[in-house]
């Protein structure tokens, strides 16, 4: 029985530990810090973990760890991937990370830098406390719009796509100096250079320093009056899409480059006129995934993937062989859109999305009877439809009876 330490067991990372405890596994759950956001504990099940412990110390849990002879140490969430990285360094396990490079797996400045200093596609930045400095460097950057976001966040938490200086001034204030959802204070804010393409995700899970991967997705977002980025549609893309090949190739030389040897990665790349560029990487799993969604997806996923990639290591290589992966049916998953401010209730609006002939399932990241405001970003979305079927027409014209049901209060009560 393989003993594994998950650190901050949350988010898509839930269902890992799930599989792996389906596995055989024993499990440990360290949450790296006693602050995290009430967010990342939704859906959380403490019964598949033997122990629980949450980090206080780094040398009390580095200690903790070591007396119980762990065979590997995963993150389940972003919040967990600079604890994890520090329990393998210190505990010389195989299934790891580069450590000298764990701080640009998560500060988006060094992470950017890093991809630039190898020689690799990478946007333009600055990274500043100071308005006078980043007020400057827009002057002479003098290309809008502009990205600015926090130095160490996830998703769309905090990040604002800006059209003049004014906005990016707005946007600067909103960032600097505010917790993000990974409760982390902002002490700088991130300006990039916007890149003009079409936003795709990356997922691969390696072993060894082989990747193996698992999605490829067409992003489709929204960008508010404010600036701020929303999720709209996440499109499932087959391995015989032209984007695949040039997608795979750039992302497995920044992986590399990133030090990305074993576990998930969950890329963010922008394929531009000039070829693909990265948005961001991360060493996790991505959060919106499904295992039975993937199931009849993919027939296998990135989570899936990354528990047999620890629980049984030599079938994982023998997927590694495989043909890149075929669709079973194509996919959507339709992220909420809220627009107005009400009390929510599924009920009626779960009845309605039944009906539609691609209609998966739904998860909502707010509670029946609690008020929800009209979203302005990422973290007010209130849920997501996950749409399967082998006509990508019929998605689309279920995804248009979802943002009329939504255009009409379904999910309010009235």
């Amino acid at each position: 029985m393989k003993k594994i330490i998950v650190v901050d067991g949350f988010s898509s990372g839930k269902f890992v530990a799930m599989t792996l405890y389906k596995m055989g596994c024993e499990l440990i759950h360290i949450a790296s810090r006693c602050d995290l956001d009430s967010y990342y504990y939704a859906g959380f099940d403490e019964t598949i973990y033997r122990q629980q412990r949450i980090n206080k110390h780094i040398d009390d849990t580095i200690e903790f760890a070591r007396q119980l002879g762990a065979d590997a140490v995963i993150a389940g969430a972003e919040s967990g991937v600079l604890l994890a990285d520090r329990l393998n360094h210190e505990l010389g396990l195989c299934y790891r990370n580069a450590f000298v490079t764990s701080s640009a797996r998560r500060n988006k400045y060094e992470m950017i830098n890093t991809l630039a200093n190898a020689g690799l596609s990478a946007a333009r930045q600055i990274d500043t406390a100071d308005w006078e400095d980043a007020s400057a460097w827009l002057d002479v950057h003098a290309t809008w719009p502009v990205v600015l976001k926090p130095l160490e966040s996830a998703g769309s938490d905090g990040v604002f796509i800006c059209q003049d200086k004014q906005s990016a001034y707005h946007a600067f204030l909103a960032i600097l100096g505010t917790a993000n959802k990974l409760s982390l204070v902002n002490e700088s804010v991130l300006l990039q250079e916007f890149l003009d393409g079409t936003e795709y995700v990356v997922n691969f899970v390696s072993l060894d320093g082989e990747p193996l991967v698992t999605e490829i997705v067409r992003y489709h977002k929204r960008r508010l009056p404010s600036g701020s980025v929303i999720y709209d549609i996440d499109e499932l893309l087959d391995c015989t899409s032209p984007e695949y090949q040039p997608l795979v190739d750039y992302t497995k030389q920044a992986a590399l480059v990133l030090g990305i040897k074993n576990g998930p990665s969950h890329a963010e790349v922008m394929m531009t006129s000039g070829g693909p560029v990265l948005v961001e990487i991360a060493a996790r799993t991505d959060g919106i995934l499904h295992p039975d969604v993937a199931a009849v997806t993919t027939g296998f996923g990135q989570l899936v993937a990354f528990a047999q990639s620890l629980a049984d290591p030599d079938r994982f290589r023998q997927t590694l062989k495989k043909e890149s992966y075929r669709l079973n049916a194509h996919s959507f998953n339709v992220c909420l859109i809220n627009q107005a401010a009400g009390v929510f209730s599924a009920k009626h609006f779960e009845r309605e999305l039944q009906r539609l002939p691609s209609y998966k399932k739904s998860v909502y990241y707010v509670n029946e009877g609690d008020n929800i405001k009209v979203t302005k970003n990422v973290f007010s979305q209130p849920g997501t439809v996950y749409l399967v079927h082998k006509s990508k027409e019929q998605l689309w014209q279920d995804y248009t009876s979802i943002r009329k049901m939504e255009s009409d209060g379904f999910y309010l009560l009235p």
